[in-house]
């Protein structure tokens, strides 16, 4: 999430681009974490476009990038990584947004998060 936050910040998707902290150096060594960043830098258009379709009364570019980025990771894991269920994406996500967001984030991360799951079976 830290690195996919970075990435926002930093408006730009080239894992070659991203220079992390210590503390999350271990992911960029890590395969599934690897995979999924992969994955997002690829396919972040049509992650944005599901998201942007699953947003009642918001824009994707005037979310709080926290947000984002735990949108992000959690559609890319329930889109292209068939080892992580459903469930437990949007579970994380959740808890992420309890640590990381804000106030209601996490409340407003399951709905838009439950939305998408129903959309795409």
């Amino acid at each position: 999430m830290h690195v996919i936050y970075q990435m926002e910040s930093n408006r730009t998707f080239d894992l070659s681009q991203i220079s992390v902290m210590d503390e999350d150096r271990s992911v960029l060594t890590s395969d599934r974490a690897l995979r999924t960043l992969t994955a997002l830098t690829e396919h972040i258009g049509e992650i944005d476009h599901i998201l942007a379709d699953n947003l009642d009364g918001w824009v994707v570019n005037r979310l709080p990038k926290a947000d984002l980025a735990i949108l992000r990771l959690s559609i890319c894991e329930m889109l292209y990584m068939e080892d992580i269920p459903t469930a437990v994406s949007i579970n994380e996500a959740v808890e992420l947004a309890k640590k990381y967001g804000e106030d209601k984030s996490y409340a407003f991360i399951n709905s838009v998060l439950g939305k998408i799951s129903r959309s795409i079976g």
